[in-house]
């Protein structure tokens, strides 16, 4: 039977292999793996636009997000705005510096995919697809 752990340890072995391609991708950037991963989740999910909503879909802490998106913002690749309806939220946004940075990213994330999947059918990355949706919804059911 397939483990919790043996399942566990497969996606750390994917997150680590997927964070040294990109980190290496990168290095002329002067990138942190949290600033890279932060402008990924803000490209990818625009309904992401908080400090607070990276915090928790990147699992990091409070103080990693401040840095990194100081940073971010120094480099002129993220921008803070005010909340209209509640001065005490920052949304944070991409800029059109940030543009050519994100055509890397999707060229190095494509192909990293196509190493990863490979010798993966439609079939079978339907099924997983359908395997992972099955387990989030367990662990929702248990939050």
């Amino acid at each position: 039977m397939f483990t919790i752990e043996e399942f566990l340890c497969i996606s750390n072995q994917m997150r680590d292999y997927y964070a040294k391609k990109i980190k290496n991708s990168f290095q002329e950037f002067n990138f942190s793996p949290n600033e890279i991963s932060i402008l990924i989740v803000l490209k990818k999910n625009s309904t992401i636009t908080t400090s607070t909503e990276l915090k928790v879909v990147l699992g990091v802490s409070k103080t990693l997000i401040s840095r990194s998106v100081d940073s971010l913002e120094k480099k002129g690749l993220i921008c803070t705005c005010i909340d209209e309806k509640d001065s005490r939220i920052h949304h944070l946004q991409l800029t059109d510096e940030c543009k050519p940075i994100l055509k890397i990213i999707d060229e190095e994330i494509g192909k990293i995919n196509k190493t990863l999947f490979n010798d993966v059918s439609v079939e079978e990355m339907n099924n997983l697809k359908q395997t992972m949706s099955k387990l989030q919804k367990c662990v929702e059911k248990e939050e």
